[in-house]
Formats: C-alpha cells, structure tokens, sequence
C-alpha cells in the first residue's frame, strides 16, 4: 500500500479549491511547475489520475474527489491543532466548537455550557448556527467537535455517530392570552381557523409539520405566514393571536417568562430525537466529552424540575366556549 504524503494532499486540496493549478500555486507561494511536479508524484505512487486539465482549469477524478475529501479532515484538524497550541499558550485549556440547530441553541446548549464553564472557564467556546447538512460536513473535517440538534428524515454519513440526547414533540405555540392559551390539549381542526406562522417550505421542520397535518387529514393551513427566522416566527406569536407548531425546548425562556403558553396536540404524534453527533474515528478529547455529559446533566436537570413543577400545580383546564 503506498504512504501519502500530507503535504501532496494539501495541495490537492487547495487545486480543488482555486480550480487551477495558477490560482493554487499563488495561495501555497510556490511556483506553478513545481506543484504539477508534486501532483504528478502523487499520481505515480497510487497509480491513478487524480486531475484532468479542462478549459477552464483542472477537475478531480473519482479518485482525486476521494483524496480531496480526506484532505479536508487533514486540513481541519491541523487548523484545530494550530489554534490549541496558541490558546494554550495563552494559559488556556483549549477549543470547543459546538454545530447546532435553532432549537438547541434556545436553551439547550447554553445551558450545558453555562454548566461547563463553571467547572473551567478558560476554555475558548464557539457556537456555530447552520443547515444541518453544512455543520455534519465541517464535523467531518474536524472543524467542529460536535453537532446537537433534532434529527432529519435521512440517515447521517457512516463515519458520524449519533447519541440520544432527548426525545421532543411539538406543540402549539401561542401568546398567553391567547383564548385557547389554557386548554390541556387542543387538535388541528380546531386550529383550522387561526392565524399561523410556519416555517419555509422544504426544511426538515417544514417537512415533519406537513406530516402532522396529513396524520390528522387536516389541509394545510390558507392564512399562514412563512420565515426561516426563529426570532421572527416568536415575535410574532407572542405579539399577536398567530399559532405556531414548534418545540416546547425553543420557547422554554418566554414560557417561564409567561409570554408564551405551549399547548399540547390531543392526537398523539412521533417523538423527534435530539441528538448528539462526533465523528466515529475522532479521539473525543476531555474537554468535548465534559460537554457531552453537561448536555445529558443539564437536559435530566431540566426533566426533573419540570416533573416538580407539575407535581405541585395541578394543571387546570379551561372551559371550552
């Protein structure tokens, strides 16, 4: 079996990455013969094309997007590692980069880390908001350590490992004077009148709520307002008699604070799974699995006074008009 050189696939990557050999050889500050040299090398120890030259530049092979895509793990960890040296330098533990969704940003994960930074706080924290599909690819790379967030319709890469975190339903959202605020439980014919707000069309979310519907043969709601903003779809829940389908968990703060009340839905639905995600070949460093068991203490914290909390206020029903 033949030794890659790192260095060969680096700059492989970075061709894949300018769409030329002229445009990597600038970024690298080497000459352009002198990284065909190297790619040519690279080619004659695995015994394949890795490039093909076009007219507007090069394109990998079958082969070369295979390299390529380990080149982007090569990549990310060494930028991970340069960053560790320096924050160690600093007197600092090290990095923990956290992939997550809007509704384990609302309380979820700030809460694992308000957990973990009052056992260390010298730990350099960022918390990366985005499609699930960009954050599983930088989670591939090593560029973030580990995603948390609901789990979609498709199966994750073989190479991720996906842990239970929790089990969440929706529910209505509403304003608490809302005239429906109060009741137990409430079904989608009952809403069918309402004010909604949705999210776009062809998100995951967009896509379990279409099944909800459909569970209960209920149309899509006509008078409905559309946003990928999470910011957008509270304000105006909490503002007005819109409704809402959504996680208890990406209101928790403004139920507490009583501008929002969460209604269950009378037909039992699926559960969605929150979950943890690493890569399976990552050495999960000490600081990453602290993080992970805050998630699980903070999450169990978090059951247990809810449980407290019904069993001294007795749920009271509002009668129905």
């Amino acid at each position: 079996m033949p030794v890659l050189d790192p260095k060969r696939l680096l700059e492989l990557l970075q061709i894949a990455e300018h769409g030329s050999y002229t445009g990597a050889a600038a970024a690298r500050g080497v000459s352009q013969p002198a990284l065909s040299n190297s790619i040519a090398i690279l080619e004659r120890s695995l015994g394949v094309q890795v490039l093909i030259r076009t007219r507007r530049g090069v394109a990998l092979t079958d082969f070369g997007r295979i390299l390529v895509d380990h080149a982007g793990s090569l990549d990310g960890i060494l930028s991970r590692a340069a960053r560790d040296v320096e924050l160690r330098k600093q007197g600092r533990e090290g990095s923990l980069v956290v992939g997550t969704s809007p509704l384990a940003c609302a309380e979820i994960i700030p809460a694992a880390i308000v957990r973990l930074n009052s056992e260390a706080d010298n730990v350099d924290i960022y918390i990366d908001e985005r499609p699930d599909e960009e954050l599983l690819d930088d989670l591939r790379t090593g560029e973030i350590d580990v995603v948390v967030g609901p789990t979609g319709v498709m199966a994750d890469p073989p190479d991720v490992v996906r842990e239970l975190l929790l089990r969440d339903t929706f529910y209505v959202i509403m304003r608490r004077g809302h005239r429906m605020a109060k009741l137990r439980s409430v079904s989608l014919a009952e809403l069918h009148a309402e004010q909604w707000v949705m999210p776009n069309a062809q998100t995951t979310m967009w896509g379990q709520i279409e099944a909800l519907f459909a569970s209960e043969n209920q149309p899509w709601p006509t008078n409905c307002i559309a946003t990928n903003s999470i910011t957008a779809l509270k304000s105006l829940v909490m503002l007005s008699d819109f409704v809402a389908l959504s996680s208890s968990s990406l209101v928790s703060l403004e139920n507490r604070a009583g501008l929002v009340a969460c209604v269950a839905l009378r037909q039992k639905h699926f559960l969605r799974d929150i979950c943890i995600r690493y890569k399976k070949s990552a050495t999960l460093s000490p600081l990453v699995q602290r993080f992970i068991i805050a998630l699980h203490a903070s999450v169990n914290q978090r059951s247990d006074t809810s449980t407290r909390k019904k069993e001294r206020r007795p749920f009271v029903v509002a009668e129905r008009t």
